[in-house]
Protein backbone atom coordinates (compact mmCIF):
# COMPACT_ATOMS: atom_id res chain seq x y z
CA UNK A 1 0.00 0.00 0.00
CA UNK A 2 1.33 3.19 -0.66
CA UNK A 3 2.02 5.86 1.97
CA UNK A 4 3.05 3.28 4.60
CA UNK A 5 6.87 3.81 5.53
CA UNK A 6 7.01 1.47 7.51
CA UNK A 7 7.29 -2.54 6.56
CA UNK A 8 5.46 -3.89 9.31
CA UNK A 9 2.50 -1.90 9.39
CA UNK A 10 2.03 -2.23 5.20
CA UNK A 11 2.47 -5.67 5.65
CA UNK A 12 -0.14 -5.79 8.43
CA UNK A 13 -2.30 -3.33 6.30
CA UNK A 14 -2.36 -5.56 3.57
CA UNK A 15 -2.94 -8.69 5.27
CA UNK A 16 -6.27 -6.90 6.87
CA UNK A 17 -7.60 -5.30 3.46
CA UNK A 18 -7.29 -8.70 1.87
CA UNK A 19 -9.21 -10.88 4.33
CA UNK A 20 -12.12 -7.58 4.12
CA UNK A 21 -12.38 -7.67 0.47
CA UNK A 22 -11.69 -11.06 -0.35
CA UNK A 23 -13.95 -13.09 2.74
CA UNK A 24 -16.04 -10.54 4.48
CA UNK A 25 -16.39 -9.20 0.86
CA UNK A 26 -16.43 -11.74 -0.89
CA UNK A 27 -20.30 -11.41 -2.61
CA UNK A 28 -19.97 -7.90 -3.24
CA UNK A 29 -16.29 -7.72 -5.25
CA UNK A 30 -14.78 -10.14 -7.67
CA UNK A 31 -11.41 -11.26 -9.34
CA UNK A 32 -7.72 -11.08 -7.55
CA UNK A 33 -6.88 -8.65 -4.77
CA UNK A 34 -5.63 -6.38 -6.71
CA UNK A 35 -8.86 -6.24 -8.79
CA UNK A 36 -11.17 -6.04 -5.84
CA UNK A 37 -9.46 -3.05 -4.23
CA UNK A 38 -9.52 -0.94 -7.81
CA UNK A 39 -13.44 -2.16 -7.96
CA UNK A 40 -13.96 -0.95 -4.21
CA UNK A 41 -12.54 2.43 -4.95
CA UNK A 42 -14.04 2.82 -8.34
CA UNK A 43 -17.52 2.16 -6.40
CA UNK A 44 -16.93 4.14 -3.79
CA UNK A 45 -16.31 6.74 -6.15
CA UNK A 46 -19.32 6.36 -8.48
CA UNK A 47 -21.57 5.56 -5.78
CA UNK A 48 -20.74 7.36 -2.07
CA UNK A 49 -23.91 6.31 -0.77
CA UNK A 50 -23.14 2.66 -1.18
CA UNK A 51 -19.78 2.86 0.38
CA UNK A 52 -21.36 4.23 3.62
CA UNK A 53 -23.45 1.30 3.44
CA UNK A 54 -21.07 -1.35 3.12
CA UNK A 55 -18.92 0.18 6.11
CA UNK A 56 -21.48 0.70 8.84
CA UNK A 57 -22.79 -2.58 7.73
CA UNK A 58 -18.82 -3.78 8.96
CA UNK A 59 -19.09 -1.75 11.56
CA UNK A 60 -22.37 -3.64 12.65
CA UNK A 61 -20.62 -6.92 11.68
CA UNK A 62 -18.22 -6.72 14.00
CA UNK A 63 -19.70 -5.15 17.02
CA UNK A 64 -21.86 -8.29 16.93
CA UNK A 65 -18.92 -10.58 17.43
CA UNK A 66 -17.66 -8.31 20.61
CA UNK A 67 -21.00 -9.43 22.31
CA UNK A 68 -20.14 -13.27 22.28
CA UNK A 69 -18.51 -14.85 25.01
CA UNK A 70 -15.02 -14.21 25.67
CA UNK A 71 -13.98 -17.90 24.77
CA UNK A 72 -15.92 -17.99 21.38
CA UNK A 73 -13.88 -18.74 18.64
CA UNK A 74 -15.03 -15.58 16.67
CA UNK A 75 -15.34 -13.13 19.74
CA UNK A 76 -13.26 -9.81 18.83
CA UNK A 77 -11.74 -7.16 21.52
CA UNK A 78 -13.84 -3.53 20.88
CA UNK A 79 -10.27 -2.21 21.10
CA UNK A 80 -9.25 -4.28 17.92
CA UNK A 81 -12.57 -2.83 15.73
CA UNK A 82 -10.83 -0.04 14.20
CA UNK A 83 -8.00 -2.15 13.02
CA UNK A 84 -10.58 -3.31 10.32
CA UNK A 85 -10.74 0.10 9.07
CA UNK A 86 -7.38 1.49 8.61
CA UNK A 87 -6.51 -0.10 5.67
CA UNK A 88 -9.92 0.55 4.29
CA UNK A 89 -9.82 4.79 5.07
CA UNK A 90 -5.77 5.07 4.08
CA UNK A 91 -6.81 2.86 0.64
CA UNK A 92 -9.65 6.02 0.20
CA UNK A 93 -7.93 8.94 1.22
CA UNK A 94 -5.20 7.40 -1.20
CA UNK A 95 -7.49 7.88 -3.94
CA UNK A 96 -9.19 11.13 -3.21
CA UNK A 97 -12.80 9.00 -1.71
CA UNK A 98 -14.17 11.71 0.84
CA UNK A 99 -15.97 9.41 3.27
CA UNK A 100 -17.86 10.91 6.78
CA UNK A 101 -15.66 8.61 8.93
CA UNK A 102 -17.20 10.53 12.52
CA UNK A 103 -20.13 9.19 11.22
CA UNK A 104 -18.60 5.71 10.92
CA UNK A 105 -16.90 5.96 13.98
CA UNK A 106 -19.98 6.63 16.33
CA UNK A 107 -21.16 3.29 15.40
CA UNK A 108 -18.02 1.24 16.94
CA UNK A 109 -18.84 -0.43 20.71
CA UNK A 110 -17.32 1.16 23.58
CA UNK A 111 -13.90 0.34 24.29
CA UNK A 112 -14.42 -0.97 28.01
CA UNK A 113 -12.84 -4.92 28.11
CA UNK A 114 -9.33 -4.14 27.20
CA UNK A 115 -7.21 -6.99 27.86
CA UNK A 116 -5.28 -6.48 30.80
CA UNK A 117 -1.14 -6.73 30.40
CA UNK A 118 1.70 -5.96 31.42
CA UNK A 119 5.58 -5.36 30.96
CA UNK A 120 8.30 -7.70 30.54
CA UNK A 121 10.47 -7.66 34.11
CA UNK A 122 14.32 -6.89 34.62
CA UNK A 123 14.52 -10.49 35.85
CA UNK A 124 12.73 -11.86 32.64
CA UNK A 125 14.59 -9.92 30.41
CA UNK A 126 18.08 -10.92 32.06
CA UNK A 127 16.36 -14.53 31.85
CA UNK A 128 15.83 -14.13 28.05
CA UNK A 129 19.43 -13.05 27.73
CA UNK A 130 20.52 -16.42 29.17
CA UNK A 131 19.15 -18.48 25.76
CA UNK A 132 19.94 -15.17 23.10
CA UNK A 133 21.83 -17.07 20.25
CA UNK A 134 24.73 -15.12 19.59
CA UNK A 135 25.66 -11.34 19.55
CA UNK A 136 22.47 -10.22 17.47
CA UNK A 137 19.85 -11.83 19.45
CA UNK A 138 21.61 -9.85 23.16
CA UNK A 139 21.46 -6.69 20.54
CA UNK A 140 17.80 -6.86 20.01
CA UNK A 141 16.81 -7.88 23.10
CA UNK A 142 18.90 -5.02 25.14
CA UNK A 143 17.88 -2.20 22.28
CA UNK A 144 13.72 -3.19 22.19
CA UNK A 145 14.68 -3.01 26.34
CA UNK A 146 16.36 0.58 26.79
CA UNK A 147 15.15 2.21 24.04
CA UNK A 148 11.72 1.55 24.19
CA UNK A 149 11.31 0.99 20.16
CA UNK A 150 8.14 0.18 18.06
CA UNK A 151 8.94 -3.47 16.24
CA UNK A 152 9.37 -1.52 12.67
CA UNK A 153 11.95 0.45 14.36
CA UNK A 154 14.85 -1.56 13.90
CA UNK A 155 15.30 -1.24 10.35
CA UNK A 156 18.59 0.78 10.90
CA UNK A 157 21.59 1.33 9.18
CA UNK A 158 24.92 1.36 11.16
CA UNK A 159 24.97 5.43 10.56
CA UNK A 160 21.71 5.64 12.37
CA UNK A 161 23.60 4.65 15.90
CA UNK A 162 25.73 7.43 17.18
CA UNK A 163 27.79 6.82 20.63
CA UNK A 164 27.26 9.54 23.50
CA UNK A 165 30.22 9.79 25.26
CA UNK A 166 30.95 11.21 28.94
CA UNK A 167 34.07 13.11 29.26
CA UNK A 168 35.07 15.09 32.23
CA UNK A 169 31.52 15.36 33.17
CA UNK A 170 30.20 16.58 30.15
CA UNK A 171 28.33 14.99 27.42
CA UNK A 172 30.00 14.78 23.59
CA UNK A 173 28.99 12.94 20.45
CA UNK A 174 32.53 13.43 18.76
CA UNK A 175 35.60 13.37 20.94
CA UNK A 176 39.27 14.11 20.08
CA UNK A 177 42.46 11.28 20.05
CA UNK A 178 43.71 13.14 23.24
CA UNK A 179 39.83 12.49 25.21
CA UNK A 180 39.71 9.05 24.65
CA UNK A 181 41.26 7.98 27.83
CA UNK A 182 39.24 9.97 30.03
CA UNK A 183 36.11 8.76 28.38
CA UNK A 184 33.73 6.70 28.45
CA UNK A 185 30.08 5.36 26.27
CA UNK A 186 27.18 7.07 28.69
CA UNK A 187 24.68 5.93 26.41
CA UNK A 188 24.02 6.14 22.47
CA UNK A 189 21.56 8.04 19.96
CA UNK A 190 19.86 5.66 17.50
CA UNK A 191 17.97 7.69 14.54
CA UNK A 192 14.32 6.24 14.25
CA UNK A 193 12.57 6.18 11.06
CA UNK A 194 15.48 8.57 9.65
CA UNK A 195 14.29 10.32 6.05
CA UNK A 196 10.96 10.24 7.01
CA UNK A 197 8.31 12.82 8.78
CA UNK A 198 8.12 10.50 12.01
CA UNK A 199 12.12 10.64 12.69
CA UNK A 200 13.14 11.35 16.58
CA UNK A 201 15.68 9.75 18.17
CA UNK A 202 15.91 7.36 20.51
CA UNK A 203 18.23 6.44 22.87
CA UNK A 204 20.16 2.88 24.32
CA UNK A 205 22.12 1.79 27.13
CA UNK A 206 26.27 1.39 27.11
CA UNK A 207 25.10 -2.06 27.92
CA UNK A 208 23.09 -1.97 24.70
CA UNK A 209 25.74 -0.40 22.62
CA UNK A 210 28.37 -2.60 24.00
CA UNK A 211 25.95 -5.83 22.31
CA UNK A 212 25.92 -3.86 19.39
CA UNK A 213 29.50 -3.75 18.80
CA UNK A 214 29.97 -7.14 19.66
CA UNK A 215 27.09 -8.00 17.05
CA UNK A 216 28.97 -5.77 14.43
CA UNK A 217 31.97 -8.06 15.04
CA UNK A 218 29.87 -11.16 14.24
CA UNK A 219 28.30 -9.15 11.05
CA UNK A 220 32.10 -8.41 10.10
CA UNK A 221 33.16 -11.91 10.39
CA UNK A 222 30.10 -13.62 8.35
CA UNK A 223 30.04 -10.80 5.26
CA UNK A 224 34.18 -10.95 5.58
CA UNK A 225 34.37 -7.52 5.68
CA UNK A 226 33.85 -4.64 7.08
CA UNK A 227 30.37 -3.32 7.43
CA UNK A 228 29.38 -0.15 5.10
CA UNK A 229 27.21 3.07 7.24
CA UNK A 230 24.57 2.92 4.97
CA UNK A 231 24.38 -0.75 5.61
CA UNK A 232 21.51 -2.62 7.84
CA UNK A 233 22.30 -3.29 11.40
CA UNK A 234 20.15 -6.06 11.42
CA UNK A 235 20.30 -8.83 8.02
CA UNK A 236 19.00 -11.84 6.71
CA UNK A 237 21.16 -15.22 7.79
CA UNK A 238 23.48 -15.97 4.87
CA UNK A 239 26.47 -14.34 3.26
CA UNK A 240 24.25 -11.56 1.86
CA UNK A 241 23.85 -8.56 2.85
CA UNK A 242 19.57 -8.59 3.05
CA UNK A 243 17.55 -6.49 5.38
CA UNK A 244 16.09 -8.50 8.21
CA UNK A 245 12.38 -8.10 8.07
CA UNK A 246 10.49 -7.34 11.49
CA UNK A 247 8.78 -10.48 11.35
CA UNK A 248 12.46 -12.04 11.86
CA UNK A 249 13.43 -9.75 14.69
CA UNK A 250 9.96 -10.80 16.57
CA UNK A 251 10.73 -14.75 15.76
CA UNK A 252 14.53 -14.28 17.51
CA UNK A 253 12.53 -12.86 20.30
CA UNK A 254 9.65 -15.42 20.24
CA UNK A 255 12.61 -18.24 20.04
CA UNK A 256 14.23 -16.95 23.42
CA UNK A 257 10.93 -16.52 25.58
CA UNK A 258 10.06 -20.16 24.16
CA UNK A 259 13.49 -21.55 25.14
CA UNK A 260 13.20 -19.80 28.81
CA UNK A 261 10.11 -21.01 29.62
CA UNK A 262 8.57 -17.13 29.67
CA UNK A 263 5.04 -18.06 28.33
CA UNK A 264 2.70 -21.13 28.93
CA UNK A 265 0.62 -22.29 25.97
CA UNK A 266 -2.71 -20.50 25.79
CA UNK A 267 -5.91 -21.95 27.47
CA UNK A 268 -8.93 -22.32 25.65
CA UNK A 269 -10.75 -19.15 24.79
CA UNK A 270 -7.71 -16.87 25.77
CA UNK A 271 -6.49 -15.24 22.99
CA UNK A 272 -3.29 -13.07 23.66
CA UNK A 273 -0.54 -13.31 26.20
CA UNK A 274 0.01 -11.01 29.85
CA UNK A 275 3.14 -9.88 28.09
CA UNK A 276 3.12 -8.71 24.70
CA UNK A 277 6.67 -9.85 22.80
CA UNK A 278 7.17 -6.75 21.60
CA UNK A 279 5.28 -4.06 23.32
CA UNK A 280 6.49 -5.69 26.43
CA UNK A 281 9.83 -3.97 26.44
CA UNK A 282 8.06 -0.32 25.30
CA UNK A 283 5.69 -0.67 28.81
CA UNK A 284 9.24 -1.77 30.51
CA UNK A 285 11.07 1.42 29.17
CA UNK A 286 7.86 3.27 29.53
CA UNK A 287 7.52 2.22 33.16
CA UNK A 288 10.99 2.69 34.00
CA UNK A 289 12.08 5.96 32.88
CA UNK A 290 8.73 7.79 34.08
CA UNK A 291 9.44 5.71 38.02
CA UNK A 292 13.02 8.08 37.69
CA UNK A 293 12.86 11.55 39.68
CA UNK A 294 14.20 14.26 36.97
CA UNK A 295 15.93 17.16 37.43
CA UNK A 296 13.70 19.32 35.59
CA UNK A 297 10.15 19.93 36.42
CA UNK A 298 7.51 17.81 35.89
CA UNK A 299 5.54 18.18 32.62
CA UNK A 300 9.44 19.11 31.17
CA UNK A 301 10.42 15.60 31.84
CA UNK A 302 7.10 14.37 30.65
CA UNK A 303 7.63 16.53 27.05
CA UNK A 304 11.36 14.81 26.49
CA UNK A 305 10.46 11.37 27.87
CA UNK A 306 7.09 10.99 25.67
CA UNK A 307 9.55 12.43 22.45
CA UNK A 308 11.86 9.67 23.40
CA UNK A 309 9.31 7.12 22.78
CA UNK A 310 8.19 8.69 19.34
CA UNK A 311 4.85 10.25 20.51
CA UNK A 312 4.03 13.85 19.27
CA UNK A 313 4.47 15.33 22.64
CA UNK A 314 2.50 17.58 24.99
CA UNK A 315 3.02 20.60 22.89
CA UNK A 316 3.26 20.51 19.20
CA UNK A 317 6.24 22.56 19.35
CA UNK A 318 8.51 19.99 20.97
CA UNK A 319 9.67 17.92 18.57
CA UNK A 320 11.19 20.42 16.17
CA UNK A 321 12.89 21.67 19.36
CA UNK A 322 14.30 19.01 20.80
CA UNK A 323 16.37 17.90 17.27
CA UNK A 324 18.63 20.07 18.03
CA UNK A 325 18.92 19.35 21.23
CA UNK A 326 20.06 16.11 21.60
CA UNK A 327 22.19 16.32 24.40
CA UNK A 328 19.30 17.61 26.77
CA UNK A 329 17.31 14.48 25.75
CA UNK A 330 20.40 12.41 27.15
CA UNK A 331 20.64 13.85 29.83
CA UNK A 332 17.20 12.96 30.54
CA UNK A 333 17.25 9.52 29.30
CA UNK A 334 21.14 9.00 31.65
CA UNK A 335 18.99 9.94 34.86
CA UNK A 336 17.18 6.07 34.44
CA UNK A 337 19.97 4.50 32.48
CA UNK A 338 21.24 2.37 35.31
CA UNK A 339 17.88 1.23 35.88
CA UNK A 340 17.12 0.48 31.92
CA UNK A 341 20.24 -1.68 31.93
CA UNK A 342 19.87 -5.70 32.49
CA UNK A 343 23.21 -7.02 33.53
CA UNK A 344 24.14 -6.55 36.97
CA UNK A 345 28.08 -7.58 35.83
CA UNK A 346 27.05 -4.34 33.62
CA UNK A 347 26.50 -1.53 36.38
CA UNK A 348 29.47 -2.80 37.95
CA UNK A 349 31.51 -2.43 35.26
CA UNK A 350 30.63 0.70 34.46
CA UNK A 351 30.81 1.88 38.22
CA UNK A 352 34.28 0.48 38.61
CA UNK A 353 35.45 2.53 35.30
CA UNK A 354 33.97 5.72 36.29
CA UNK A 355 36.01 4.98 39.44
CA UNK A 356 39.33 4.52 37.85
CA UNK A 357 39.04 7.87 35.73
CA UNK A 358 37.98 9.57 38.70
CA UNK A 359 41.33 8.23 40.45
CA UNK A 360 43.28 9.31 37.43
CA UNK A 361 41.39 12.58 37.69
CA UNK A 362 42.63 12.90 41.23
CA UNK A 363 46.32 11.86 40.60
CA UNK A 364 46.67 14.39 37.71
CA UNK A 365 45.02 17.32 39.75
CA UNK A 366 47.83 15.97 42.50
CA UNK A 367 50.98 15.83 40.18
CA UNK A 368 49.43 19.45 38.78
CA UNK A 369 49.18 21.16 42.53
CA UNK A 370 52.66 19.22 43.65
CA UNK A 371 54.49 20.99 40.11
CA UNK A 372 53.00 24.34 40.98
CA UNK A 373 54.74 24.26 44.14
CA UNK A 374 57.67 23.39 43.39
CA UNK A 375 57.47 26.25 41.15
CA UNK A 376 56.30 28.69 43.56
CA UNK A 377 59.32 27.28 46.13
CA UNK A 378 61.48 28.36 43.61
CA UNK A 379 60.06 31.87 43.18
CA UNK A 380 59.33 32.91 45.68
CA UNK A 381 60.17 30.66 48.76
CA UNK A 382 62.67 30.81 51.24
CA UNK A 383 65.99 29.65 49.40
CA UNK A 384 64.55 32.70 46.36
CA UNK A 385 64.06 34.99 48.98
CA UNK A 386 68.23 34.94 50.18
CA UNK A 387 69.65 34.71 47.07
CA UNK A 388 67.90 38.09 46.77
CA UNK A 389 68.77 39.49 50.01
CA UNK A 390 72.74 38.86 49.21
CA UNK A 391 71.97 40.36 45.70
CA UNK A 392 70.54 43.43 47.94
CA UNK A 393 73.00 43.63 50.11
CA UNK A 394 76.16 43.46 47.69
CA UNK A 395 74.46 45.96 46.16
CA UNK A 396 74.34 48.16 48.72
CA UNK A 397 76.09 51.56 47.90
CA UNK A 398 76.08 53.10 51.56
CA UNK A 399 76.46 51.75 54.85
CA UNK A 400 72.65 53.09 55.90
CA UNK A 401 71.64 50.79 53.23
CA UNK A 402 73.19 47.83 54.49
CA UNK A 403 72.45 48.43 57.59
CA UNK A 404 68.15 48.68 56.97
CA UNK A 405 69.07 45.36 55.27
CA UNK A 406 70.28 44.14 58.17
CA UNK A 407 67.56 44.69 60.45
CA UNK A 408 64.13 44.63 58.02
CA UNK A 409 65.27 41.32 56.71
CA UNK A 410 65.49 39.33 59.81
CA UNK A 411 62.14 41.13 61.13
CA UNK A 412 60.36 40.58 57.58
CA UNK A 413 61.45 36.44 57.94
CA UNK A 414 60.35 35.80 61.57
CA UNK A 415 57.93 38.56 61.61
CA UNK A 416 55.64 36.86 59.35
CA UNK A 417 54.19 33.55 58.39
CA UNK A 418 55.63 31.54 55.15
CA UNK A 419 52.19 32.25 53.46
CA UNK A 420 52.47 36.29 54.02
CA UNK A 421 56.12 36.21 52.99
CA UNK A 422 55.24 34.98 49.43
CA UNK A 423 52.44 36.58 48.59
CA UNK A 424 54.51 39.90 49.56
CA UNK A 425 57.59 38.40 47.75
CA UNK A 426 55.17 37.91 45.26
CA UNK A 427 53.54 41.38 44.96
CA UNK A 428 56.82 43.06 45.14
CA UNK A 429 58.28 41.29 42.29
CA UNK A 430 55.22 41.93 40.31
CA UNK A 431 55.42 45.90 40.78
CA UNK A 432 59.42 46.15 40.33
CA UNK A 433 58.68 44.39 36.62
CA UNK A 434 55.94 46.22 35.74
CA UNK A 435 57.21 49.31 37.10
CA UNK A 436 54.61 50.71 39.49
CA UNK A 437 53.94 51.02 43.13
CA UNK A 438 53.50 47.50 45.13
CA UNK A 439 49.36 47.19 45.63
CA UNK A 440 49.02 46.47 49.35
CA UNK A 441 45.95 44.82 48.99
CA UNK A 442 47.44 42.41 47.31
CA UNK A 443 49.88 41.23 50.82
CA UNK A 444 48.22 43.18 53.51
CA UNK A 445 48.48 41.29 56.95
CA UNK A 446 44.28 41.42 56.96
CA UNK A 447 44.32 39.33 54.16
CA UNK A 448 46.65 36.10 55.95
CA UNK A 449 45.13 33.53 57.98
CA UNK A 450 47.07 32.58 61.00
CA UNK A 451 46.79 29.72 63.39
CA UNK A 452 46.28 29.48 66.63
CA UNK A 453 50.32 28.25 66.80
CA UNK A 454 51.65 30.68 64.34
CA UNK A 455 50.02 34.14 66.37
CA UNK A 456 51.97 32.27 69.55
CA UNK A 457 54.82 32.59 68.51
CA UNK A 458 54.82 35.82 66.88
CA UNK A 459 53.32 37.33 69.54
CA UNK A 460 56.27 36.09 71.96
CA UNK A 461 58.97 36.82 69.62
CA UNK A 462 57.84 40.35 68.96
CA UNK A 463 57.34 40.98 72.87
CA UNK A 464 60.52 39.93 73.43
CA UNK A 465 62.64 41.93 70.44
CA UNK A 466 60.63 45.12 71.42
CA UNK A 467 61.60 44.62 75.51
CA UNK A 468 65.24 44.91 73.75
CA UNK A 469 65.26 47.64 72.01
CA UNK A 470 62.84 49.31 75.02
CA UNK A 471 65.69 48.11 77.28
CA UNK A 472 68.83 50.15 74.90
CA UNK A 473 67.11 53.41 74.19
CA UNK A 474 68.44 55.32 70.67
CA UNK A 475 71.72 57.56 71.48
CA UNK A 476 72.95 59.75 68.65
CA UNK A 477 76.50 59.12 70.23
CA UNK A 478 76.28 56.13 71.17
CA UNK A 479 78.81 53.97 68.69
CA UNK A 480 77.55 52.06 66.08
CA UNK A 481 77.45 48.12 66.34
CA UNK A 482 77.13 46.70 62.79
CA UNK A 483 73.77 48.49 62.22
CA UNK A 484 72.32 45.64 65.21
CA UNK A 485 70.05 49.16 66.43
CA UNK A 486 70.72 50.37 63.53
CA UNK A 487 69.40 54.30 62.47
CA UNK A 488 67.05 56.41 64.43
CA UNK A 489 64.94 56.26 61.72
CA UNK A 490 65.10 52.36 61.08
CA UNK A 491 64.66 52.15 65.14
CA UNK A 492 60.96 53.83 64.21
CA UNK A 493 60.25 51.53 61.87
CA UNK A 494 61.35 48.74 63.62
CA UNK A 495 59.55 49.37 66.99
CA UNK A 496 56.29 50.46 64.85
CA UNK A 497 55.93 47.04 62.83
CA UNK A 498 57.01 44.90 66.49
CA UNK A 499 53.98 47.14 67.94
CA UNK A 500 51.66 45.57 64.77
CA UNK A 501 52.31 42.48 65.28
CA UNK A 502 52.04 42.30 68.71
CA UNK A 503 48.53 43.83 68.84
CA UNK A 504 47.42 41.43 66.24
CA UNK A 505 48.80 38.25 67.50
CA UNK A 506 47.99 39.13 71.03
CA UNK A 507 46.26 36.05 72.98
CA UNK A 508 43.07 36.68 73.35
Amino acid sequence: MQGIKAEETREKYTRTLKRILCVILEDFLEGSFDQRANQLVKMAKDDPKWIIDILLNLSKKLRERTTLPKDHADYLNPSSVTNYFKPIRKLLDMNDVAIPWKRIQTTFPEIDNITQSREWRRVEIQNMLNYANGAIDRAIVLIAASSGIRAGAFNLNWEDVIPIYNVNDQLKTEISESETKDSIIACAMIMIYKGTSAQYPAFITAEAYEALQNHKKEWKNRIGRESNPDEPVFIKEGMLVRKASTVSIKRRIERMIERAGLRAPLTEGKKRHEVPIMNGFRRFFNKTIKQEISSDSALASLIKKEYMMGHTGLVKLDKNYFKTNVIELAKEYLEASKSLTISDEHILKVENKSLKLQKNDLENTNLIRSLQKRIEDLEYGKDAREGEYAKNALQAKTPLEKAISNILVPIFEWGNDEKYKRKFWKENLAAKKEDRPMNRSAYARDYVKRSDEEKREIYESATKRLEYLEKHPYKDEAPKRSGKLGSKKTRYHEERILRELILECKPT
